[in-house]
């Protein structure tokens, strides 16, 4: 590796600290960033956490032109599998895009308008003038992947994508331009949150008890809605009060539940089909250890 490709991934890997430990933008493992280098893609590994970025093996090197051909082929999901090793699942998705720099993000702000039927009309306005499309939901890998490598073909443009019930992607020449970039549309997307009453919130209870709005609320919380008392959040994981936490955000800032677009029975469970039990147990032993694990939400310690 010369020693301009060692400054950029060093230039990663502090892009990736600073927006893994933004609870609004990331939440526990979630969320991923990558750097194409050459023939290489190096993305973060499955189940890292971004805000330890600067771990000697936070991020895994790919070969991109044998995954991109791998996906050209539409090869199964499994025969991707092989080629990216213990990267995150959504290398697929990193290896499609043209961008340098991509990032990835569970922003609250995001997914609050991405979990609205109407989402993609509501923020016509608010993202005009950049190069932005909506991504209709869709299972993260090789379809997710397929998806956005179709969306790129009609609007080759595009470095905006605002994925439906699942969260955000941006990407960049560069670390600074594609950072630059996810803050004028965290800017733009930002919701003030409700402010809710001492003992919760009633539509907070009702949004919760739909249904599951994104992946990560149920790969790492159930699928059922999760508990809000003091008890269950004693004993839940640093991961899963993290997820929780950031679900809570997203929660608090919508405030038309009817306008709500849950993934469905099917979806749900064919995302708890694939190996999420051991996706969660890296997840856990790759979670901070050296931070303290935060207060209850307010809802929480109610006892709602």
């Amino acid at each position: 590796m010369t020693k301009s490709q060692q400054t950029e991934i060093a230039d990663l890997r502090a892009l990736s600290t600073r927006v893994g430990r933004d609870p609004l933008l990331v939440q526990a493992s979630s969320g991923n960033t990558s750097i194409k280098l050459a023939d290489t893609i190096w993305i973060k590994a499955s189940g890292k956490w971004l805000a330890r970025a600067t771990e000697a093996d936070a991020f895994v090197p790919v070969p991109l032109t044998g995954l991109r051909a791998a996906l050209n082929r539409n090869e199964h999901l499994t025969a991707i599998g092989a080629i990216i090793g213990g990267a995150s699942i959504e290398t697929a998705m990193h290896a499609v895009l043209p961008h340098r720099v991509v990032i990835h993000v569970h922003s609250v702000n995001a997914i609050s308008w991405a979990v609205r039927r109407d989402g993609e009309h509501c923020l016509a306005g608010r993202l005009a003038g950049l190069n932005w499309c909506w991504i209709p939901s869709v299972a993260s890998g090789l379809p997710l992947a397929q998806a956005i490598a179709a969306a790129l073909t009609a609007l080759p443009d595009t470095n905006v994508f605002v994925l439906a019930n699942h969260g955000l992607v941006v990407g960049g020449d560069s670390c600074s331009d594609a950072e630059d970039l996810l803050g004028a549309v965290e800017r733009r997307l930002a919701v003030r949150p409700r402010n809710e009453p001492q003992y919760g919130d009633p539509v907070t209870a009702r949004i919760l008890q739909g249904g599951i709005l994104y992946p990560c609320q149920a790969m790492f919380l159930g699928p059922k809605p999760p508990l809000l008392t003091a008890a269950a959040w004693d004993t839940m994981t640093d991961t899963q009060r993290a997820v929780l936490e950031g679900l809570l955000q997203v929660v608090r800032r919508i405030d038309e539940p009817d306008s709500i677009r849950y993934l469905s029975d099917a979806e749900v469970s064919e995302l708890l089909s694939h190996d999420v039990h051991g996706y969660l147990e890296c997840a856990r032993k790759n979670a901070a250890k050296a931070e303290a694990p935060s207060a209850a939400p307010a809802v929480a310690r109610a006892g709602n």
